[in-house]
């Protein structure tokens, strides 16, 4: 992986929004635990960054979806408490178990084989149980049961730690959904033995449903919220509630004077009508700067500049209203002066996403933690 150091474009994640948030979510959905999702690279505001300044923020424990995510988090020498929300190939249980994650198991047969192959240090499980996101997990009662059964036999080398199931809906304002999974849930668990960690609530359920989930609402596993982002994107609650934790700048590596009847970028799709100042940023699709970003506002010394041409690889263009010395502030997300473009301007304008839009930012990106 480059390290990514030597480069103007950088992404800043604010500290203290991030800890509003987690404190918002923790009143809004009455959890008395909150467990930050930091995979794919903490929704993209950084893997490490995020994980080692989590705590300070109120985080009570770290989720992640691989193996090799946690193994990092723990080789950067930190002991926070991690759930593994993705299955693992069961010939890596030992190395779970070394780490001493929360591992989440799917089925019987691989508790079997982890069985033979562990040693004296236990695996933390975390049983997943599908109510209707048909992804991982058991589906029946009987599979469950028996899973729980065979932890009880074997805990020479299991510790039966936790379960939980991922509702596939719970954001939506039609929740019909959700309240099939809901009560699907309530039946398979009844009258079997929960473990210490019973989690059901992510953003959705945290922001609009917590108080019909009795018995499973003290734990919120969540990740969109907390970075700032309303789970329903402002159809089931304000936006302005939370803080935005991301900001994407950048810099001005080369400006000249265009005359008219000239090609922007590739394919000259974009011509120029009259004498135009254009400037350049050392940011493109390929650092996650998406071609559906196409022809959006940019913010520069307090002005909406347009960004024009094709979005290269590394590069894209932008129409300046006059000329502006190289190294100029340019923001793509964020504010400058009285105008502020937010995830959801960019949503908006591209049709992508708000976390899908932070996701996609690549590791040439530096990270950097304010305030």
């Amino acid at each position: 992986m480059v390290e990514a150091i030597h480069r103007s474009t950088r992404i800043e994640f604010s500290k203290s929004s991030l800890a509003y948030n987690v404190q918002y979510t923790k009143q809004v959905s009455g959890a008395k635990t909150l467990w930050l999702a930091v995979k794919s690279n903490a929704y993209g505001h950084g893997l490490l960054q995020v994980s080692k300044i989590a705590r300070e923020c109120g985080v009570d424990g770290l989720a992640v979806s691989v193996l090799d995510e946690g193994i990092a988090i723990r080789q950067a020498g930190i002991n926070d408490f991690i759930l593994i929300l993705g299955p693992i190939d069961v010939k890596y249980a030992p190395i779970a178990s070394k780490y001493h994650f929360l591992t989440t198991v799917s089925s019987l047969d691989w508790l079997k084989s982890a069985d033979k192959i562990l040693g004296k240090e236990k695996l933390s499980v975390n049983l997943a149980v599908d109510t209707g996101m048909n992804r991982i997990g058991v589906r029946s009662k009987k599979d469950l049961k028996d899973e729980i059964e065979f932890l009880q036999e074997h805990s020479d080398h299991f510790s039966y730690d936790g379960i939980f199931t991922h509702f596939a809906s719970s954001d939506n304002p039609d929740d019909h959904y959700f309240q099939r999974q809901k009560n699907r849930w309530y039946e398979l668990i009844d009258g079997l033995i929960m473990p210490r960690y019973v989690h059901v609530m992510n953003s959705g359920a945290a922001m609009y449903h917590s108080k019909e989930l009795p018995g499973c609402n003290s734990i919120a596993r969540v990740g969109t919220v907390v970075y700032g982002v309303e789970p329903s994107e402002g159809v089931l609650g304000p936006i302005d509630k939370l803080k935005p934790v991301f900001e994407l700048k950048s810099a001005l590596t080369f400006v000249k004077k265009i005359p008219a009847g000239e090609g922007i970028s590739y394919g000259s799709k974009f011509v120029t009508s009259r004498d135009t100042w254009i400037g350049t940023l050392p940011i493109g699709y390929g650092d996650g700067w998406l071609a559906e970003y196409q022809d959006f506002q940019l913010l520069i010394d307090g002005q909406k500049c347009r960004q024009v041409g094709q979005i290269a690889m590394d590069q894209m263009m932008v129409v300046l209203p006059h000329e502006y010395p190289i190294g100029t502030e340019v923001t793509l997300i964020g504010k400058s002066g009285k105008y502020e473009n937010t995830l959801y301007d960019l949503h908006k304008h591209s049709g992508v996403p708000p976390w899908k839009i932070t996701v996609a930012f690549s590791d040439r990106l530096k990270r950097v933690v304010v305030d």
